[in-house]
């Protein structure tokens, strides 16, 4: 009796492990999307109009609220009032949706913009909004960040000068160019420098000080950040039509579009294959793109080089926040997985991952120098007597002309 008890509990143990990294995602939810950023990162001024919409396919009708919510440099929730970084009231309904218009896939767009007559940012710093139910279940949430730009910030890209990862890794160095650094670096104040890879907030790394002070500049040096690879990508922008990427489509009670069949480039070479950095861009050709898009059903095939029975394969990129979830995740049959997932009409980048030795979550992209990625700096302050960690500077960067 002892033993199948030890048996259940190391079971369930091991469930639990297994299944620690994968969040919930809301099954009708798709297309969450921010605009109006000037660049790749969601980031806005205080007075800019922020835009966010996303698509219900649902086909029963809801009643849709939202919250705006405030944090620190590792999204950790502020300690302050709501009242201190909103102007207005919070916890508002959702007004502006519309129904999709000549779509084989019902679905309704909802869309807010900030400010307006409900709210308004009072400060900068990070932010997510939240989206809930009437009966306040919560769905999901779109993070972004309000500049208020004190300092300037500069990027260098180069090769590791570790041997050992010279092949696998990109090294970082940051510049920020301050008039009076010591009213930023001193005793009486906190500085944080994080940077975010691709805008994967699931890959960022935080520095707490600068390895040197030079000419009214704090230096950053050698911050590591393994290269990973080009993003895989396909285009259903034309839902009828194939590309290289795409080998059939089906019309059948919804548009069917099928991929080729996907290779574990892990012990490869460097290819240079053009990507957008996991992002998406949804198809524009419409006159009212956001409603009159359709849905297809993109079918993934994956085939490793080892196969582990055990394993569990998802695909991640922009499109699902770079977050695991079984509504990604692909199913075993035979010696390849197969998925097959909704996207709206667009351009799409993606990867597969999966959870590995230790809970840690792997790739089968694998690791290269030359991989072009984009790379954001963001630079946080706080004075001591200070509740909350303003964002004080942001600069973006390719590694495309990375230095050797």
């Amino acid at each position: 009796m002892n033993k199948i008890l030890i048996s259940i509990l190391l079971f369930s143990l091991s469930f639990t492990i297994n299944f620690s990294q994968t969040k919930k995602i809301s099954e009708n939810i798709y297309n969450v999307n921010i605009h109006g950023s000037k660049l790749n990162y969601p980031v806005f001024n205080l007075n800019d109009k922020i835009s966010f919409s996303f698509d219900d396919l649902n086909i029963k009708k809801s009643s849709y609220y939202y919250k705006i919510n405030h944090f620190d440099y590792k999204w950790n929730p502020s300690r302050i009032l709501k009242s201190e970084y909103i102007d207005g009231y919070d916890d508002n309904l959702i007004e502006d949706f519309e129904n999709s218009y000549n779509t084989l896939i019902d679905y309704t767009n909802y869309q807010i913009s900030i400010p307006n007559q409900d709210l308004k940012l009072k400060i900068s710093g990070n932010y997510s909004i939240s989206i809930h139910k009437s009966n306040g279940d919560f769905l999901f949430e779109k993070k972004f960040s309000v500049l208020n730009q004190l300092i300037s910030t500069s990027i260098k890209i180069k090769r590791s000068n570790d041997l050992k990862k010279i092949e696998s890794h990109q090294s970082i160095d940051i510049s920020l160019n301050c008039d009076n650094c010591n009213e930023f670096n001193g005793n009486s104040s906190d500085l944080k420098l994080v940077i975010i890879k691709n805008n994967n907030w699931n890959n960022f790394k935080v520095i707490q000080n600068p390895d040197y002070f030079l000419n009214n500049n704090l230096i950053f040096k050698n911050i590591l950040f393994k290269a990973g690879n080009e993003f895989l990508n396909f285009d259903n922008s034309k839902i009828n039509s194939t590309n290289i990427n795409v080998y059939k489509t089906e019309l059948n009670d919804v548009y069917e579009t099928f991929l080729r069949t996907d290779v574990d480039r892990r012990n490869g070479i460097y290819q240079y294959n053009p990507d957008i950095n996991g992002s998406f861009v949804v198809n524009n050709k419409f006159d009212n793109p956001e409603i009159e898009n359709d849905y297809s059903l993109v079918k993934f095939s994956f085939k490793p080089n080892v196969l582990t029975k055990n394993d569990r394969v998802f695909i991640i990129g922009e499109f699902n926040d770079f977050t695991l979830s079984k509504k990604y995740e692909l199913k075993l049959i035979n010696d390849r997985f197969f998925g097959e997932f909704k996207f709206k009409q667009g351009f799409y980048n993606y990867t597969y991952c999966f959870i590995g030795p230790g809970d840690e979550l792997m790739f089968y992209s694998g690791n290269f120098w030359e991989t072009e990625n984009n790379y954001t700096a963001l630079v946080f302050h706080k004075k001591l007597t200070e509740k909350y960690y303003k964002l004080i500077s942001i600069s973006e960067r390719s590694s495309v002309n990375i230095k050797n």
